[in-house]
């Protein structure tokens, strides 16, 4: 029955793509025996929604047993996917932020409880300029838990346009504007709850949490997760993407079918631009949204984090601190991801308790990108990321989770083997 319901899923994906344009080539990279329904379910996702291009890594007990590269990296340059291919990774930047975080907690050098404000010392607010009193409340939990009090369905996002772009004119701060510069402003009026009241997801309040980082251990935030999170964990070509300068390796990002061109944030450019290259400034977007990497890269920091592969990141207390319940509830509707029962919004990771263990999980979106992360209780992780972002982004991220549960569903039998690539 389990191979019926999977089967039926993917093959339902592959006749909603009937009319669309023809397939893309074979796929990049290597896989082993019995893992044909995680290339039939991408091959169809891409014809269903039209994006040229996604990268996919799959592990299981640590090991990994399928990278691959689907469609176009570059159309114009008609260049593959590959699997060495950087994506920008949205907000699967904030488990880092995360993990970066709890090792100073670790370390003695943080506390889950420390009050933000002085940590921030003068990157903060002035004193005088604070309206709210709560804002003295806020701690480092409730920022790791998006629950310090920002929530943008009320408010507006802070650290995009137009709040960021008034943020900057306010403060009289450079332009794009900085994060430095949107979390003073916002530090300096009112909240939109009591800290740690409920849960709101809050770009800003990850970018708060980058100068955290910076002020505790007087490294700039790229620097200090490169040397003390990732490069440890195999994961060292990550880095800080750029808005109109791509990395090596790196693909093209690409609008919706028909999508218009839209305003250029002030200081990236100054005429319309396409969506993904220029309406947010991937240099100011650090710990809540500005990493790129292979998904391969990315599903070695996973396996590092609990040391299944590679030295540990966390030990036990701080992963139990990671995933436990925070008791705060998560609203459904706009962009927040369904979280199905038993599952809550950890420490920069969403939760889902089973009988065997625990679903970690997060989702990243752009204009232009797509990704998801998953390790199953049972010991699968992927991580698959897209160059293209429909315009029912809504649809397309359900569409994609399903089709991946759905491909772990078809395997009969789980390949032994290990194809990870030595790290570059």
């Amino acid at each position: 029955m389990r191979r019926s319901l999977a089967g039926l899923v993917v093959a339902l994906l592959a006749l909603a793509a009937v009319g669309a344009r023809p397939a893309h080539a074979r796929p990049t990279g290597a896989a082993l025996p019995g893992l044909e329904a995680f290339d039939e379910a991408m091959a169809a996702l891409l014809r269903k929604w039209d994006v040229p291009g996604a990268g996919l890594a799959v592990a299981r007990k640590d090991k990994l047993i399928l990278v691959r590269g689907y469609g176009l990296a570059s159309k114009e340059r008609s260049e593959p996917v590959t699997p060495t291919s950087l994506f920008r990774l949205a907000s699967l930047s904030k488990t880092v932020t995360a993990v970066a975080v709890l090792q100073l907690v670790q370390e003695h050098r943080l506390g889950l409880d420390d009050k933000v404000l002085p940590l921030l010392g003068e990157t903060g607010p002035r004193s005088d300029r604070i309206t709210d009193p709560r804002v003295r409340d806020i701690t480092v939990r409730h920022l790791l838990q998006h629950a310090g009090g920002f929530d943008r369905a009320r408010s507006g996002d802070a650290v995009f346009p137009p709040g960021a772009v008034d943020a900057a004119r306010r403060q009289g701060g450079a332009l794009p504007p900085d994060c430095a510069t949107v979390l003073r402003d916002a530090l300096e009026r009112r909240l939109d709850f009591a800290p740690g009241e409920r849960f709101a997801y809050s770009n800003l309040g990850y970018c708060i949490l980058g100068r955290i980082v910076e002020r505790v251990t007087g490294t700039r935030y790229e620097t200090h997760v490169r040397e003390r999170v990732l490069e440890p964990a195999g994961a060292g070509r990550m880095r800080i993407g750029r808005t109109r300068e791509a990395a090596e390796d790196e693909v093209s990002y690409y609008d919706h079918r028909g999508a218009r061109l839209a305003k250029a944030v002030p200081g990236v450019a100054t005429h319309l631009v396409a969506r993904p290259y220029g309406t947010f400034a991937m240099e100011t977007m650090d710990a809540f949204g500005g990493w790129i990497g292979a998904p391969a890269d990315y599903l070695r920091f996973i396996l590092a984090i609990d040391g299944r592969r590679g030295p540990a990141r966390l030990d036990a207390a701080m992963l139990a601190e990671m995933t436990k319940p925070s008791g705060l509830a998560i609203k459904p509707g706009g962009d927040e991801e369904p979280q199905g029962e038993g599952a809550w919004y950890g420490l920069g990771i969403r939760v889902r308790d089973l009988p065997n263990g625990m679903n970690l999980w997060h989702g990243g979106s752009l204009p232009g990108t797509n990704a998801h992360a998953m390790r199953t209780a049972d010991g699968v992780v992927w991580v698959v990321a897209v160059n293209g972002r429909p315009e029912n982004r809504a649809r397309f991220r359900a569409d994609l989770v399903n089709a991946l549960w759905a491909a772990k569903a078809w395997v009969k039998r789980w390949p032994d083997g290990d194809v990870f690539p030595s790290p570059r």
